[in-house]
């Protein structure tokens, strides 16, 4: 186990390539872009991206922790990506996204936008910056573009809201109206209509990488909605029982205590999973 003195330096040095600090000149810079023609023709920005070794099912994590069959390897490379980027694990960022082949970069870039909206804008950021030096394929550009206007937002996200919060939905909006109206208008607006809703990943797999964010936070509440948002949606048990059983990998053993303690509150009331 890294102390937290090493784990520490790890992400320094994770950032000051992400961020092109240190000792890189710009030459070398400049040598790499030129290196990288010959990737980008065949559709690919960084050379080691989606290669044999880099699989899914290769990725080591996975045979840490048991997952169903309808939990594939890229879906479950996915949550780990998540995880990773919300709890700021830049080198394992580049990992998991070395594991992702070319075709699943858009879903990849959905599930790194949407982590702000659970672990801020700096681990995103941060995390996206890491993404960035490794490679994302040149010819996948929908991720880029920015789907609908206000008022579909509104309209799409009250009903993305709606799918994931269930009965409790209208109790759920009438507190966050309470507590801070402009919040409550953030969170249907931004949140869930103008990031959640966009296309490129199903709301199921969307909410088991919030799911994979928040098992991390000490956020009970939280974990407890989306726990039951990810069922909602679509999720089976066994695949939300096998995001929480990883939250140690990213996180450490404190927050999987928390995260297991909040699924077995869920699964043991009565609208249970």
């Amino acid at each position: 186990m890294l102390s937290a003195r090493s784990a520490a330096r790890g992400t320094a040095a994770s950032l000051s390539r992400a961020w092109g600090w240190g000792a890189r000149s710009a030459a070398v810079e400049h040598d790499k872009r030129v290196a990288c023609g010959g990737e980008r023709a065949r559709g690919l920005c960084s050379a080691g991206v989606g290669d044999e070794e880099h699989r899914p099912d290769n990725h080591p994590w996975l045979r840490m922790c048991k997952a169903p069959d309808s939990f594939t390897a890229e879906e479950r490379v996915l949550t780990f990506l998540s995880a990773n980027v919300g709890a700021g694990r830049l080198a394992d960022v580049a990992r998991d996204w070395r594991h992702l082949p070319p075709s699943a970069h858009e879903r990849g870039m959905e599930v790194v936008l949407q982590t702000h909206l659970f672990a801020g804008f700096a681990r995103t950021i941060n995390g996206l910056a890491t993404i960035d030096q490794v490679g994302v394929a040149c010819e996948t550009t929908k991720w880029q573009e920015e789907i609908g206007d206000a008022q579909e937002w509104r309209k799409q996200g009250e009903e993305s809201c709606a799918a994931i919060y269930g009965n409790v939905y209208d109790k759920l909006r009438r507190r966050m109206a309470k507590m801070h109206p402009v919040l409550d208008r953030i969170m249907v607006d931004h949140g869930y209509g103008r990031i959640i809703s966009r296309g490129g990943l199903s709301l199921r797999l969307r909410e088991l990488s919030v799911v994979a964010v928040l098992a991390g936070m000490d956020v009970a509440p939280q974990l407890n909605s989306h726990l039951r948002g990810a069922k909602l949606v679509g999720a089976a048990e066994e695949e939300i029982r096998a995001v929480v059983a990883a939250t140690h990998l990213a996180w450490g053993d404190a927050a999987q205590a928390q995260a297991d303690a909040t699924l077995e509150t869920v699964r043991s009331a009565r609208y249970g999973l």
